[in-house]
């Protein structure tokens, strides 16, 4: 807990911050990942807005409904976010996937690293990279960060809840 607060609290309202700097000509989609629940049976990750144009009202009260639930599916969804930004590639645009998460991968059908970094390698073709923040103590930040300099993106460290807010602004302005 950071003051009445969870971290992931913390970390949600700082993503809300942080897409604030985006405009409205950018598409924004959002994806919430975990193991299977029963809310979730079938998948260890869900897409919550599919990617479109940014409605920042819509995105923070959806954000704002997410919880933690389960274990962190970390490498499933990071593959499954980059294969549908592949499919959807857009040449005139950004194509970036961020991930909010505490870092550890914990869902044991999908803990292949070594394919995980091959698939998200930088296609000069079509770059699509991958932004991660580390928002808990936990975080495997060692491994976040390999994913990011897979694909030419960059790790984040917010596990100091005051920085949080900083990473934001700092992953945006590497757009």
């Amino acid at each position: 807990m950071v003051g009445t607060r969870t971290r992931f609290q913390v970390a949600s309202a700082a993503a809300g911050k942080g897409l604030a700097l985006l405009n409205t000509e950018d598409r924004v989609g959002l994806w919430s990942f975990s193991s299977e629940t029963r809310k979730r049976p079938k998948s260890p990750y869900r897409e919550e807005i599919p990617l479109g144009e940014f409605d920042q009202k819509r995105i923070n009260s959806k954000i704002a409904g997410l919880h933690v639930d389960g274990g962190t599916a970390l490498y499933a969804t990071v593959r499954a976010a980059h294969r549908e930004l592949l499919d959807r590639y857009d040449p005139q645009r950004i194509n970036a996937i961020v991930v909010l998460t505490d870092g550890k991968n914990e869902y044991r059908q999908d803990n292949d690293l070594a394919r995980l970094l091959a698939e998200v390698a930088l296609d000069p073709r079509r770059p699509v990279k991958v932004f991660c923040i580390a928002f808990d103590r936990e975080s495997d930040f060692a491994t976040l960060d390999r994913i990011a300099k897979a694909s030419s993106g960059k790790a984040f460290d917010a596990t100091d809840p005051a920085k949080i807010d900083e990473a934001f602004v700092k992953l945006v302005s590497s757009f």
